[in-house]
């Protein structure tokens, strides 16, 4: 460990010193199972230079020089895809989207748990959100609860006309908490699609995208994940489907995911 501790100081100041554009944040990691070099850029984080335990100053000098074309073209656009996440103050009068729609929150005076209604008025009908007025985290979990009990009822209901065109068998689904890199799951081994309780405040074609995504793979096709076969079912299911995963890549930076303003 100190070994590649030292390793990656020296290799960081080798990197330093190649007179990149200003604002470039490189990190370099040592992978010891790694036998090439590489790069990994996420939205939001500094570039992983991903260095195996035998390269040289100079072969990891010469690998990020030759790929200054491509880090000049993809860090500028993972920025643009940097988290911008929506905070909630948990306020009357406070939007919430969930499943295609939008309630605004009433807090009520009363301990009835979580619940919805729309209230037809002479201007039209507004939807609302009742909670009752506690304390703001016992808020933000109750709102929380209402996604995934809803989210789940949803996927069940429309994972079923997949199912039966994928010849899908004995799949189960949850809905709970996968962290900000992932909205969605499939595990082989349980047969088991997870999706990511936020994803239920998005836009709805957004929503059908990731469970059809996560049901493609329950599918289990051969090859690769994301290879030919799973790709030809997404065409088959949902023909749109590069263009709502575009879609998702943008509205997902600013959905709500959890944060609020603190007491």
């Amino acid at each position: 460990m100190t070994e590649h501790f030292e390793q990656r100081a020296r290799i960081e100041k080798a990197v330093a010193g190649l007179d990149l554009p200003k604002g470039w944040d490189l990190r370099v990691e040592i992978r010891p199972r790694r036998r090439s070099l590489g790069l990994e850029l996420k939205p939001g984080e500094a570039v992983k230079v991903l260095v195996p335990p035998h390269a040289s100053l100079e072969q990891v000098a010469e690998f990020v020089c030759g790929r200054r074309s491509w880090l000049a073209k993809n860090i500028p656009e993972a920025r643009q895809l940097a988290p911008e996440f929506a905070i909630k103050e948990f306020v009357d009068g406070e939007e919430f989207a969930l499943l295609g729609r939008t309630y605004r929150l009433r807090l009520t005076a009363g301990g009835t748990p979580a619940r919805t209604e729309r209230v037809a008025d002479a201007l039209g009908a507004t939807e609302f959100l009742y909670l009752p007025h506690i304390r703001v985290e016992a808020i933000r979990n109750a709102v929380i609860t209402l996604y995934r009990d809803r989210g789940l009822a949803w996927a069940k209901q429309h994972g079923e006309r997949y199912e039966r065109h994928g010849g899908i068998q004995g799949v189960r689904y949850e809905v709970r908490n996968l962290g900000w890199r992932r909205w969605g799951a499939y595990s082989p081994a349980k047969h088991l699609v997870s999706l990511h309780w936020p994803l239920f405040g998005l836009p709805l074609e957004l929503i059908e995208y990731v469970l059809v995504h996560e049901l493609a793979h329950a599918t289990r096709p051969s090859g690769q994940p994301h290879g030919p076969a799973w790709q030809r079912q997404m065409n088959l299911w949902m023909p749109d489907w590069r263009q709502r995963k575009t879609a998702l890549a943008q509205a997902g930076r600013r959905a709500w995911m959890g944060d609020c303003q603190p007491t």
